[in-house]
């Protein structure tokens, strides 16, 4: 309705570091408001697969509790999808849909972390004719 577009990366360093509502405060600063935006996140290590150290996982859940996860094999983790869309929601953004596919275990995504070796990725943002 605004007019205003954002993307945005925040993988654990932007989560702690506030990426997701610098981005919404950025696009207010622009004309947006929150309550109207519609965000997405893209594919992302899952919190079934993402496993840290316990000290990391304590880290970012003591900044953002949402992310607290366990792998499936019951070891720490972190869910950085839930980071996002909890930090999205507490700036205001009520509309917020999550992909459905974990890079780590999809072959048709990049993931460093199945692969370890450096890829590239590309995501698309748009802002549709009414």
């Amino acid at each position: 309705v605004a007019g205003i577009a954002g993307a945005a990366h925040a993988g654990r360093p932007g989560v702690l570091a506030g990426v997701a509502e610098a981005t919404v405060e950025a696009m207010v600063r622009l004309g947006a408001e929150p309550e109207r935006m519609v965000a997405r996140t893209g594919p992302a290590v899952c919190g079934k697969c993402y496993e840290v150290p316990d000290a990391m996982r304590s880290e970012v859940a003591e900044a953002v509790p949402e992310a607290y996860a366990t792998t499936r094999q019951g070891t720490p983790a972190v869910d950085m999808a839930a980071a996002v869309r909890a930090q999205l929601g507490r700036a205001g953004v009520a509309q917020c849909a999550q992909s459905s596919v974990c890079t780590l275990e999809s072959a048709d995504h990049f993931s460093y972390r199945r692969d370890k070796t450096t890829g590239r990725l590309a995501s698309y943002v748009w802002i549709e004719a009414s």
